[in-house]
């Protein structure tokens, strides 16, 4: 705005300086010929003089004048000319030469044939009747007002140099006001009248404006607390798939940073068959689902255009534990299926023995003792699989009191004695009070599978080491055999369900496959760590630490 009104002071100094000496020139060229014609009739009054004191043939003679001298008789014929040119022409149809005759005076402006020129002409009547003229150049006044232009051109210049500097301070003065306007409070500052309303429309819109960013702001707020707050990626994306929008989960997802991330495409942050896939689908049909694995994750993919508008949103969910839970559950099925059709099939096979009378009645006993060992394991799979199924459940109904881990770890071990003195193997507790606080039927459960799997993957003349402790405000129960051991491999997986080592060894233990997957589900249940320490022909040893133990009363 500055630069305008400058240059606008600036433009009309120059219009004004150029209309002045257009000005000045008008005025020499209409004055000068007027004052030359004035010197022609001083001059004419001179040689007048002359010719009357001297007579015309002595005037002529020593004329003084710069100005074209000429003599015209009364019937136009050129009685004298200063130029010397002879035989000149009838004059008396000159037009000041008819004014002189008729008016005794006359002037003209014209072109001269005979000089060939524009000519300042002034004729007097003489007291004879002849006519005495006077011309002189037009140029001299073309000349004067050309000598007058550099003067002219130099006035103005300086004119428009003397004034940049008032120009600048007359654009600073008006200038000043509307640069001092506080727009935060407008109608508190010093502003001409004029812009009293042009003030008071910005004040009002800036209101407006704070007050629509302050919306914006929450809007924003609530908008960012709820993508922020979603499990499920999140990405919003216009007609080209650049990222407009993407939440932190999505971020983790797809294992970018949230800056970079605006502004690319989707295909630019993650170029995975199953996306492009997912994307082309879009652009055909306007919606798709797919699925996608990243970094041991599941993740189902849901994406579709934004109804009346641009782009599309997509959404990203984590259903990991969901298709591990199903392929659990058919692995589960298929186990369980199994492991009940391994005994049903024994106990079916004898029954049907014994009721075609295909059994020597000597075997009937052993017979029995087979069908009553196969329903035995197979009572205690199913007891285990409704364990199991509670515990998966969240164990509802169990109880959180204050139990004793050394007196539930000490009667485990007592039950189990005998069965631990028919493989020869030995059991040995020693302990000290600590007390969780928990349900004493599912620790019991725990203390007795742990107890249970160290005797029967033992050696035969082994022992089992079994110890209850404080430690760093814990209680921990430690089981430690002197068995086979377990490959390491194999250590990973020893808590899922129906997972064995040796198969053949366990089914000759008569073992169910979820003694171990019953103790972890336990220890989750009572937020206890497990730990495993085992190597091939070395034993196994497997603490489980309770958190703070209660051991207030003991």
């Amino acid at each position: 705005m500055r630069k305008r009104i400058f240059i606008s002071f600036i433009a009309l100094i120059l219009v004004f300086g150029t209309l002045s000496s257009l000005l000045v020139a008008s005025i020499i060229s209409t004055v000068i010929p007027g004052q030359v014609m004035n010197r022609l009739w001083a001059e004419t009054a001179l040689v007048m003089s002359r010719m009357e004191t001297s007579g015309a043939e002595a005037a002529f003679e020593n004329l003084i004048s710069t100005s074209r001298v000429t003599h015209i008789a009364p019937d136009g014929t050129v009685l004298f000319d200063s130029t010397g040119i002879e035989d000149l022409d009838n004059h008396t149809g000159r037009k000041e030469v008819q004014a002189a005759l008729n008016t005794g005076e006359g002037s003209a402006v014209r072109y001269s044939r005979t000089l060939r020129a524009n000519l300042i002409y002034v004729a007097t009547l003489l007291p004879d009747g002849s006519v005495l003229r006077l011309a002189t150049s037009e140029s001299a006044s073309r000349e004067m007002t050309g000598s007058m232009l550099p003067w002219q051109i130099f006035g103005t210049v300086a004119i428009l140099i003397l004034c940049l500097p008032l120009a600048a301070w007359l654009t600073s003065l008006l200038v000043k006001p509307i640069l001092e306007i506080d727009l935060d409070s407008p109608d508190d500052s010093l502003v001409y009248e004029e812009l009293m309303p042009l003030v008071r429309r910005i004040d009002e819109q800036a209101r407006q404006n704070r007050q629509q960013l302050e919306t914006l702001s929450d809007r924003r707020q609530e908008l960012d607390a709820l993508l922020g707050g979603m499990q499920e990626g999140f990405i919003a994306m216009d007609e080209d798939q650049r990222i407009l929008l993407i939440n932190g989960s999505a971020c983790r997802m797809l294992g970018v940073d949230h800056s970079w991330a605006l502004g690319k495409t989707v295909p630019e942050i993650n170029r995975r068959r199953e996306m492009l896939l997912l994307l082309s689908e879009l652009k055909e049909k306007g919606c798709a689902q797919g699925m996608m694995a990243r970094g041991g994750r599941s993740y189902i993919l849901s994406t579709s255009t934004v109804p009346h508008g641009r782009g599309a949103v997509l959404l990203i969910s984590d259903q990991t534990e969901k298709v591990e839970g199903e392929e659990m559950r058919k692995r589960f099925t298929a186990n369980v299926s199994h492991e009940l059709r391994t005994p049903l099939t024994t106990i079916f096979g004898y029954a049907e023995m014994l009721d075609k009378g295909m059994v020597m009645q000597e075997d009937i006993p052993a017979i029995s003792g087979v069908i009553l060992k196969e329903s035995r394991r197979m009572l205690s799979l199913v007891e285990d699989i409704l364990r199991l199924s509670r515990l998966d459940e969240g164990f509802p109904g169990g109880a959180h009191a204050r139990v004793s881990l050394a007196d539930t770890t000490s009667i485990a071990c007592e039950s189990l004695r005998p069965a631990a003195r028919e493989l020869g193997v030995t059991v040995n507790y020693e302990g000290e009070e600590a007390f969780v606080r928990g349900d004493r039927t599912l620790l019991g459960e725990l203390c007795s599978n742990l107890i249970d799997n160290a005797i029967k993957y033992n050696q035969p003349g082994g022992s089992v080491r079994v110890r209850v402790e404080v430690k760093d405000r814990q209680a921990v129960l430690t089981v430690a055999d002197t068995g086979i051991g377990i490959e390491p491999e194999h250590q990973p997986h020893i808590f899922e369900r129906f997972y064995r080592t040796d198969k053949s060894r366990s089914k000759a233990t008569g073992g169910t496959g979820l003694g171990l997957s019953i103790v972890k589900h336990a220890a989750e249940y009572h937020g206890a760590r497990i730990s495993l320490d085992s190597a091939p022909g070395r034993g196994t040893t497997i603490s489980v630490a309770f958190p703070e133990p209660d051991n207030e009363g003991a």
